[in-house]
């Protein structure tokens, strides 16, 4: 089977000196040529992998419009996609669209997204802010309310699922727990608590739209969200492998198949060996290629990665 490398590209639509990590002083200029740059390599025709980068909003028609331009014998296993999409979209017949400031599924696909990654903890994260809020001027967060938090997200989260899967995008559902609800202990103490986080956000992420999937159509990226961030301890190879095989298990309930599974904590050169020995894994996720200061993503270290992991 081959591997699925999904890149998401967050922050460089902003420039260093505004605080974000792209070179360019115009976003759009920076990334066509990173789009140039990764079709002129030969990465969107090899039999190792299909290739999904997944930009914002902002900059979709930059990276779309370069990817036109660029002979589709060139690049028969490339992508573009998007990063999430609303939970609701126009219908003929029921509404007009009134969705002002939201990024609605079916304007991303008509203009070329062939996929999306739904439920990245940053998309979570927005979802959650405004229960967070709410729960503290209640006084509701007692001991049940990050369960009924996860819970609540995980719903929302397959609503913008059932979205993309109209809209005939790939839907790319991310997953993962939190230090919180990762608990302490050892990993035979959290395994309870892991499966009880995971199996939610995949039956509420999926559950409504499992007649829509195939094995082609939906990936699910895996976060450890306790891992992600400066000085942060990444999970070895068991974790992973545990990790892995058990949303291979859960998505083979839901769905009747195993999903496709891809490491979303970061594949880089000092992972990418080791992730391509789990059997239980697909692929992986890429967001920068460069950790040391200037932080950013190159084409040349990405082609190094991609030679470690298919090695």
């Amino acid at each position: 089977m081959k591997k699925e490398i999904l890149i998401n590209l967050k922050r460089f639509e902003v420039h260093r000196d505004k605080g974000g990590v792209c070179d360019v002083a115009n976003p759009g200029e920076w990334i066509i040529q990173t789009v140039a740059g990764i079709l002129a390599k030969g990465f969107g025709q090899s039999d190792d992998y299909n290739l999904t980068i997944f930009v914002p909003d902002v900059l979709l028609p930059f990276a779309l419009e370069k990817a036109w331009a660029v002979p589709a014998k060139s690049k028969p296993y490339f992508a573009i996609g998007s990063q999430s999409c609303h939970y609701a979209d126009v219908a003929k017949g029921r509404n007009f669209g009134a969705f002002t400031s939201h990024n609605i599924a079916s304007t991303q696909a008509a203009i070329g997204a062939k996929a999306s990654i739904i439920g990245h903890c940053e998309d979570r994260n927005g979802l959650r802010f405004a229960m967070e809020q709410f729960a503290g001027e209640k006084g509701m967060k007692d001991a049940g309310f990050d369960a009924r938090a996860n819970e609540t997200v995980s719903a929302i989260i397959g609503k913008k699922m059932v979205c993309a899967r109209a809209a005939g995008m790939c839907a790319v559902l991310c997953i993962g727990e939190t230090a919180v609800q990762q608990g302490e202990g050892p990993l035979e103490a959290q395994k309870p608590r892991i499966e009880a986080v995971l199996r939610t956000q995949l039956q509420k992420g999926l559950s409504e739209v499992a007649g829509t999937l195939d094995p082609e159509s939906v990936i699910i990226a895996y976060e450890p969200v306790w891992a992600i961030g400066p000085g942060k301890t990444p999970p070895d190879e068991a974790y992973v492998a545990y990790v892995s095989a058990f949303i291979k298990e859960a998505t083979k309930e839901i769905l009747g198949f195993p999903a496709k599974v891809v490491y979303g904590g970061g594949l880089k050169s000092d992972n990418a060996a080791m992730l391509a020995g789990i059997n239980t894994l697909d692929g992986g996720l890429i967001a920068l290629t460069n950790f040391t200061p200037p932080i950013g993503f190159d084409v040349d270290e990405l082609e190094r990665i991609l030679k470690l992991y298919t090695a």
